[in-house]
């Protein structure tokens, strides 16, 4: 089922605290999230420096529970832009090429839920195509938003473009994804359970939250199934 997590702040922030701290964090999502079936199949940490235009990325296809280096790095990543994500494989092996986030220039992604790729790589151009490393559904839908995206002058026409697409091509259940620039956080959440394939947000004073449950403290809110949520340093938007 894979979790994820992203955050959008006005000034750097650890993310040690959702990662490892008051439960529940993705850590222990990664032991049994709310489903209580574990999400032993990697895990992946990308994140965006002051004046950085690519992203940092750290994964390792080993359960986060039993990682040393997830303890290391969630400890030492701090940054006003960040995603993460714990992973559940639909049937592909966890392998470092089929971890969670996936980057291309700008941008990072992540996602929770399945879609059919035999399907989907054939709406591919050759060169979105040929820049497929691993084996699974999630790195061919980052390619149709980002072939969308190259397109588009607008990002949020792009991506609902994209995400029609997918439906159009039919043979999925969850469509949640995570993806950023360095600047804003995109958060969709469409699923055919919707519960299963849950996604929440928080705000706080400079700081903008979503998960694919509530985690640490505070309070959270669901985001509708169907919504697009644009995180800025500043607040949020829904679509």
């Amino acid at each position: 089922m894979c979790r994820m997590f992203g955050i959008v702040t006005t000034k750097s922030q650890s993310i040690a605290p959702w990662m490892t701290g008051v439960e529940p964090s993705l850590r222990s999502l990664a032991i049994a999230d709310k489903s209580g079936e574990p999400n032993p199949d990697g895990w992946g940490v990308a994140w965006y420096d002051d004046g950085q235009d690519c992203p940092h990325v750290v994964k390792d296809p080993r359960p986060a529970y039993e990682s040393p280096l997830f303890e290391q790095t969630v400890r030492e990543v701090s940054a006003r832009v960040a995603l993460a994500h714990v992973r559940r494989t639909s049937g592909t092996s966890p392998e470092l090429a089929n971890t969670h986030p996936f980057v291309a220039g700008r941008w990072a992604f992540c996602h929770n839920g399945y879609c059919s790729r035999e399907r989907l790589i054939e709406h591919l151009l050759p060169k979105f195509r040929n820049s497929l490393e691993g084996e699974n559904d999630s790195e061919v839908y980052f390619a149709l938003l980002l072939q969308h995206l190259e397109s588009a002058t607008d990002p949020l026409d792009a991506l609902r473009s994209a995400v029609h697409e997918v439906m159009f091509v039919g043979d999925f259940t969850g469509l949640n994804f995570l993806l950023c620039d360095g600047q804003c956080m995109y958060a969709f959440h469409y699923s055919t359970d919707p519960e299963r394939h849950s996604m929440y947000l928080q705000h706080q004073s400079g700081r903008e939250l979503v998960a694919s449950e509530p985690l640490g403290t505070g309070s959270w809110e669901e985001l509708p199934n169907g919504s697009l949520a644009v995180l800025t340093p500043i607040g949020r938007s829904e679509e």
